[in-house]
This record gives structure tokens, sequence and C-alpha cells, in this order.
């Protein structure tokens, strides 16, 4: 359909609603009221039509009072007519008083224009074409002749009684353009409504065929409906018909679209619109007012098919309706338990991060006070022991005071208070340090540890802090989980501008039915009463959380009893650095009362900032 083609379908709706109001709802209490909807459309068409087509005619022969006087003559009669069509609802009628309305105005015209010499006298020709076109009957070919032999039996007698005028200089191009601008305007009638007489016994056959297959919608589960052109229901069907009626009550006429929620009937009109305008099938979900029943609506899913007459036109459409109510019930009872869990874990980073900052004061107390008596300030231990009971209190603080970062870090990052600075550094540097570090320990086990440099792996761009902490974690986890004599490889290389870190073992591998979960918070691959590994699981979210600020990716594969493997991707310009999350399309269901969003990411200036506010925003 061209824009063209909307552009005139829209006219013709609007066309259409506007001859309705006209009819009232009197007029429109039976389904055979197609025919009044069009003489309707047609009287108020011509209201407009006319004035446009005397005035220019007039003008050629009358001064412009008259020609004025013409035109507003013109648009008043069908207005008239289309009183009388509101308020006998009879296209019949209405037609005969149109019909003589038009044999006085020619006749008069003639009788002003010059009598039985008058050049508009040819017009009176028109009376039994027009009446044909719209009875479609020879009676009507009939009333038209008459109605022209009248109205020249009055211009004659107006001629013998010399009330005749002279004829116009310019009669006679008057009367060609006006048979000119009549051929254009019904020629466009033609075009816009191309419904012929053949066409609609064709239409009706088919209608009632229609009719009689439409039984078999019987089989069809919900409720099952056929429309008319405005909506109104002319058949009812369904498995489900009498359930439905029971609930809701009767379906019929315009019964349909009252029972249909007040704040759902836009979506239903609208749909149906979009059937007229040439779409073929439109699904919609409603609510269903209940009269006298324990729910207040019944929700429903509505599946809408046009219909079509021989010509194209839109004549209907069949609906389906079928009870979604448990379905809907489940979508909210979905929401909510969806609700529930993003409201719990928001609680649970709240409460991690303030505990975890209050942690932190008496912490530093106990690593400073140890490190003093550790250091023999204020004298020195009598015994060996109290020299390595201090020292384990010294261990036990860095240990707990490493999980309560990391547990701060989780909170920033799920709360989206952590941010990322990059800078360019060597990639090998921060290698070489994780080496120095956790080299001891992995000796202490019997574990070899390795590190191989690509080619070219030099200056990346990316936070130093963040992907030591990375690489602390991974080959930390690596040796914490390989028994002696097992190995760990930290290969790096940077390829067609991204750096990859991959960092593998022979350790005792990850369960396959817990690798989709490995990467969550507290998950580990032990867990339970009877784990042999210390640690909380928090490494991995931590690392991910880390990997996703960078804008890179993170993929672990492992077998169990063979090792591990984890691949770390990510742009080696820090181009993916605190980049904004995707905006997404689909649509979402929407929670009531409302969860409040987590916080963006704000751009700080400084990355000490002040666990309290830490604590408050997450």
């Amino acid at each position: 359909m061209t824009k063209l083609d909307d552009l005139i379908v829209r006219m013709q709706l609007a066309g259409r609603q506007t001859a309705e109001s006209w009819l009232g709802a009197a007029a429109l209490e039976t389904d055979t009221d197609d025919s009044r909807v069009r003489s309707m459309t047609a009287c108020l068409s011509s209201a407009i039509l006319a004035p446009m087509i005397t005035v220019p005619v007039l003008l050629t022969a009358f001064s412009w009072p008259q020609a004025i006087a013409g035109a507003l003559a013109a648009a008043a009669m069908p207005i008239a007519a289309a009183g009388v069509l509101s308020s006998s609802g009879s296209p019949r009628i209405t037609g005969r008083v149109s019909l003589a309305a038009a044999a006085l105005a020619l006749g008069m015209l003639a009788v002003l224009s010059g009598g039985l010499g008058s050049p508009f006298l040819p017009l009176l020709a028109l009376l039994p074409l027009e009446a044909a076109i719209h009875s479609r009957k020879a009676s009507g070919l009939a009333l038209g002749a008459g109605a022209a032999a009248l109205a020249l039996g009055f211009v004659a007698a107006a001629a013998q009684t010399g009330f005749a005028g002279v004829v116009p200089d310019a009669a006679f191009i008057a009367t060609g353009l006006s048979l000119g601008l009549y051929a254009l305007v019904r020629g466009l009638a033609f075009c816009f409504e191309p419904a012929g007489a053949e066409p609609a016994v064709i239409a009706a056959s088919v209608e009632t065929v229609v009719v009689q297959d439409f039984t078999v919608m019987d089989l069809l589960p919900g409720l099952v409906t056929r429309h008319n052109g405005r909506g109104d229901v002319i058949q009812i069907a369904g498995a489900d018909q009498a359930d439905f009626i029971g609930r809701v009550g009767e379906f019929s006429g315009k019964a349909y679209v009252n029972h249909i929620h007040v704040a759902d009937r836009i979506a239903f009109l609208d749909a149906v619109d979009c059937l007229r305008r040439g779409e073929k099938r439109k699904q919609v979900e409603l609510r269903f007012d209940c009269t006298g029943q324990g729910s207040q609506f019944l929700h429903a899913a509505v599946s809408l098919i046009a219909e079509q007459d021989q010509d194209g036109s839109f004549s209907g459409f069949v609906a389906q309706t079928r009870d979604i109510s448990v379905e809907i019930a489940d979508r909210l009872r979905a929401n909510s338990n969806v609700e529930e869990a993003e409201t719990a874990n928001a609680a649970k980073t709240s409460f991690l991060a303030a505990v975890s900052h209050e942690l932190r004061t008496p912490l530093n107390a106990i690593l400073g006070f140890s490190d003093v008596l550790a250091r023999e300030y204020f004298g020195t231990f009598n015994d060996e022991r109290q020299r390595e009971y201090v020292g384990l209190i010294h261990q036990s603080g860095q240990h707990l005071l490493s999980l309560v970062n990391t547990m701060l870090d989780m909170s920033k990052i799920e709360a989206g208070r952590y941010e990322v600075f990059v800078e360019p550094f060597q990639i090998g540097e921060v290698v070489d340090n994780c080496d120095a570090m956790l080299r001891l320990q992995a000796t202490n086990r019997g574990v070899t540890l390795t590190r191989r440099l690509a080619r070219g792996a030099g200056e990346v761009v990316a936070d130093k802090g963040a992907m030591h902490q990375i690489l602390i974690n991974l080959v930390g986890n690596a040796v914490k989980f390989t028994d002696a004599g097992g190995v760990i490889n930290v290969d790096v290389a940077v390829q067609d501008g991204q750096l990859k870190l991959v960092v593998s073992d022979t350790g005792i591998g990850i369960p396959a039915d817990k690798l989709a979960r490995i990467g969550e918070p507290f998950v580990q691959a032990q867990d339970g009463l009877g784990r042999h590994y210390e640690g909380t699981g928090l490494g991995l979210s931590l690392v991910k959380g880390l990997v996703d600020l960078h804008g890179g990716t993170f993929d672990i594969a492992s077998t169990e009893g063979e090792g591990t493997v984890v691949t770390i991707d990510l742009p080696a310009d820090g181009s993916g650095a605190n980049r904004e999350p995707m905006l997404t399309t689909a649509v979402t269901a929407v929670a009531f009362p409302p969860v409040l969003p987590r916080p963006a990411i704000k751009n700080a200036k400084n990355r000490n900032e002040d666990h309290v506010e830490t604590a408050r925003s997450a």
C-alpha cells in the first residue's frame, strides 16, 4: 500500500466515522445500515464538493453576489438531505428528497439564465443518470426522468409567464465547465468507492458461505466472534463461549466492546484500525469486566483476522478470545519473585558494605599493635612462643583485611560505584610482580609456576591495580587448588588490539554441574562442611567484575581431575573501560511498588573514596 492509498483509506475511515456520528445510535440498531452510512457519507461529501463546483461555474456567467448565493444554496441542500437521513433513517426517502431538490435547483438556474433557451437546460439530463447510479434499478431511472420532466415543465411555465431571465454572455462556457467538473468528481467517486452492483451480489454470496461454515468455529478453544466493519458482533461461536458469557455477559452487537475494560478499549480499537488499513492479523491482550464474580477482570488474549470483500475492501474481522488469567497470574508471580530476589540481593550488598567497613577499624588496630609488638619496641619477648603468637595474630589480621577489601570491592562493583582508571604500563611488570608474590607459596606446595609473554606483549592501557588484582586472584586460586607436582602457566599476548591473559593449571578441576555457577559471589567448587580448601568464593567473582569494567570477557574451561583454564580477553587500548550498559529494546514488566534502580557510575576524580560514603551508596 502506497502512502497515497493509505491517505485515501484514512480519509474514507474518517468520513465513515463522521457519517456514523451524524446518523446517531437510533439509526445503527440493525445490521443493515451500510447503505445508510454510504448515503450519509455522500451527503456530507456533497456539502463540501457542491460549493467548490458551483462557485467557478456561476462566476463565468453571473456576478459575485449571485455566485456566492448559488454556492450557499448548493451547500445547504446536501446538509438538509443529511438531516432527513438522520431523522428518518431511510436512504430511499433521502434519495427522493435530494432528487427533488436537485431538479428544483437546476430548474431555477435554467429560468434565471434564459428559460427554454438556457445553456444550462441540458444539465437536467444528469438527474436520471445520477438516480440510476445510486439506485441501480430501473425505477430509479424512471424517477430521475420524471424529476427532469417536471423541472422542464417548470421552466416552460416560467417562460410562458415572462419570468425567464436573459441568457448570460458566457453561459455556454459555464455549461461546459460544469459538465467537465461533474465528470471529474464522478470519476473520483468511482475511484474512492469502486463497489458496484455485481461485486455486491458476489460479496453477499460469499458472506452466506462464511455464515454457513461459521459453526465449525465451535471446535476452536475460547470465544470466537465475527464482527462487521464497525466492530459489532454478528455471530458467536467457540468451545468456551458458555463460560465467557457466564462470567462476563452477552457479547452480541456492541456488547463485546462495552465489556472491555475502559483502559484497554483504545488498544482494541487501534488493532481494528490496523486491520482497516490493510494488515491481515493483529493480537492484543485485554481485560474484560466481570460482573458478580470473585475476580474483577478476565484477562484475555484476542487474535484478530481481517475479512475482505471481493474488491479487497475491509468488511469485518473474526476474533478469537482466549482466557489467559492463569498465565497473567503466573507472570505476576514471577515478576514478584524477581523483585524479591533483587531486593534481597541489594540488601545483601548493603549489609556486606556496611559490615566490611565496620571491620576495617578494629583490623587496623590489630595489625598496627601486633606489628609494634613483633618489632619489640617496648621490650623483648621472654618466651619464643610469644613471638610466634604475635606473628600469627598479624598474619590472621592481614588475611581478614584482604577478605574485607575483597568484600568492599565486590559491594562497590555490584552497587555501580567501582571505577577503573586506565593508564599505559608494561604488562610484563604486573606479571613479574605477581610471580614474585606467589612463587614462594607455589614452591612450598611443590607446584611449578611459569610465565610466558608473547612477542609484542608490551605496553597496554588498563587499570594497573585492577590487572594486578586479577592476576593475583587467578594465580592464587590455581596455587591453592593444584597438588604437589602440578604446573601453573601464565600466558600473556596482545593480538589484534586485544590483551589476552590465560592462566592454566593441572589442579583438581571443577565438576561440570558447578562450572556454570563459578564466578558468582560465595560460590566454590567445593562447598559444605567437608571442603578441604579455605576461601570465601569471592575471588573469581571479583575478577569477572573487574574484567567487565574493562569491557572484556571472562571464560573458564575445566575438567574434573585434569585442571582448569581461565581466559581473560579485553581491549589493549583501554577503550572498553567504564562503558555504559547497553540499552535493550525488550519490553519489561512494570513492578508495583517499583524498585529503585541501582545508582549509576559517577565520574570520580580520585580512587581513594571514603568508605563511609561507599557503604551508604551501596
